[in-house]
């Protein structure tokens, strides 16, 4: 007989029960294994596709909405509709802001705070520019209004490095409130008289150097606070009654905010340094104070809005001129006082000194100011 033709007839050795075993194991790895590559690839097919290594986050919710047509319950119908939130544009550049897409009404204004600057560069070196002033237009200081409906880009560029910008999404729609009421009625509401209480003097200051009248701190040409007074933030009692402040306007349909509040001895010479090499010292020292002189040092200074010549006559100045006392602050540097006070007219500076001392001021005019008041001098000693 051939052997081979033995050895394929001959009974087939059982296997044992280890071997069954460890047969099903490997059995279930590889199909575990499979499933593993399976899921990887779906999840790789459904991921957003990307553009040079980075993705366009987007936020997207589903909402489920009824619509009822008739009181018969059987012909309700539910329709889902799909919304997404506009993306952040990307910002490749050393600014940062808190925000980055701002909506807007036409009429409507809106400004994004810079919180960090390029290394060696501040305020002074804004350079703002709107790609479609129809839609939307910017000034100098970055505020933003709406003026058609429609979407445009705002963006903010390094004077000295170009290469720095960053973009912010402008989206305006429909008409502003406020143009709706005026469409309706014809004219625009008279501001309504503040009934907030009294607004409290702010807390003294420890500091050997700083000039008290009363309980009045001043900070102008004559005097000045040291380096070394860092508060870091706006005096907390200002902040409150600013807010109390913008919150009376808003009901009167205005919009007043913060510009720029405190400012540091290091930050106000880099500003007062950066006007002089434009201007000059005389031109620079009527509109912006050398560091230690500036009353936003002291936390209690607040510029708003827009600041420069053109706040003048907007409804909010006039709003501001008329109301800002009941809440504890003055004009600081009113028309027609330069002489006085050594800076020329800013409508958009406020400072706080509390209802004890503006109403005092509003009484006697409400352009008298605190060098009038307390009869004291603001001139550099050289």
């Amino acid at each position: 007989m051939d052997n081979r033709d033995f050895d394929t007839q001959r009974p087939r050795k059982k296997a044992s029960r280890e071997t069954i075993r460890k047969r099903q194991l490997i059995a279930l790895c590889v199909i575990a294994l499979l499933v593993l590559i399976l899921i990887l690839l779906i999840a790789k097919a459904c991921a957003p596709s990307s553009k040079g290594g980075e993705t366009t986050p987007t936020a997207t919710t589903t909402t489920a909405v009824i619509i009822t047509t008739t009181t018969d319950p059987a012909l309700t119908t539910t329709v889902a509709t799909t919304t997404t939130a506009p993306a952040e544009p990307e910002n490749n550049s050393d600014f940062k802001l808190d925000k980055y897409v701002i909506e807007l009404a036409v009429g409507g204004k809106d400004m994004p705070r810079v919180q960090e600057y390029p290394e060696g560069s501040g305020e002074w070196n804004e350079n703002w520019s709107s790609s479609d002033e129809n839609i939307a237009t910017v000034d100098k200081w970055g505020n933003i209004t709406g003026v058609a409906e429609g979407e445009c880009t705002i963006t903010l560029r390094d004077g000295l490095d170009t290469t720095q910008e960053v973009n912010i999404k402008v989206i305006v729609k429909g008409k502003s409130e406020t143009a709706s009421e005026e469409a309706t009625t014809g004219a625009t509401t008279e501001p309504q008289s503040a009934d907030v209480g009294e607004a409290p003097a702010p807390s003294r200051i420890n500091v050997a150097e700083a000039h008290y009248e009363g309980d009045t701190l001043i900070v102008n040409k004559t005097y000045s606070l040291p380096q070394s007074y860092d508060p870091g933030d706006l005096d907390p009692t200002c902040k409150e009654w600013f807010y109390k402040l913008a919150n009376g306007a808003a009901k009167d349909g205005l919009n007043i905010y913060i510009s720029s509040g405190y400012r540091s001895y290091d930050y106000q010479s880099q500003i007062y340094n950066n006007y002089v090499g434009i201007y000059g010292t005389e031109t620079a020292d009527t509109f912006s104070a050398r560091p230690g002189n500036s009353e936003h040092q002291s936390g209690l200074a607040i510029d708003v809005n827009i600041i420069d010549d053109s706040f003048a006559g907007t409804p909010e100045a006039i709003w501001l001129a008329e109301h800002c006392w009941e809440y504890g602050f003055i004009i600081r540097y009113p028309e027609n006082k330069q002489a006085i006070t050594g800076y020329k007219y800013e409508p958009w500076h406020i400072r706080y000194v509390g209802s004890a001392i503006s109403k005092q001021i509003h009484d006697m005019g409400g352009d008298t100011t605190l060098e009038e008041l307390f009869g004291i001098t603001s001139q550099y000693q050289n």
